[in-house]
């Protein structure tokens, strides 16, 4: 299977021993839009120009209620404008379960999550809860310096 470093190496292994995966394939190439690669999505970049997102993995979770389709970005290293790329992807995931019924996710797994939580997880849905639970946390404590005023003023203006 293609896969550009140590990090990616483990997170198909890690897919590959998952008791809950059934499937999945890496979506890599040797070049963005390289021949073989047929799923991007379009998105707009900060600057105003579309960019074109390739997203690394797709794998199929099975769950009591049915089968989940996952698209999954691992990241060493988050850049601007990936929050960007997640919106356009969990976008792309709901129009794709609108148009076929099946369910579709997305998420993103930076690495040092992934380091964090791999080890004591052996399904992809324990892995994934524990990054949403991280990822809240590290919300939370971001907020922790916001007054009750300015939490509410975000709110009304949408940004919270």
């Amino acid at each position: 299977m293609a896969t550009y470093n140590d990090f990616e190496r483990q997170f198909a292994k890690f897919l590959d021993a998952a008791e809950d995966v059934r499937r999945f394939s890496a979506l890599a190439a040797t070049e963005q839009g390289a021949a073989g690669v047929l799923l991007h999505v379009d998105y707009l970049k900060a600057s105003g120009a579309i960019g074109f997102y390739y997203p690394d993995w797709i794998a199929v979770q099975e769950t009591p209620d049915g089968d989940v389709h996952w698209i999954l970005e691992t990241k060493g290293r988050v850049w601007d404008g990936t929050d960007l790329k997640d919106r356009a992807m969990r976008r792309w995931c709901e129009r794709a379960q609108a148009a076929t019924g099946m369910r579709w996710r997305y998420s993103r797994v930076d690495q040092r999550d992934f380091e964090a939580f791999h080890r004591t997880r052996r399904r992809l849905g324990g892995l994934l809860a524990e990054i949403l639970l991280a990822s809240m946390e590290e919300l939370r404590a971001q907020c922790a310096h916001l007054g009750e005023d300015e939490v509410r003023r975000a709110r009304d203006e949408g940004r919270a």
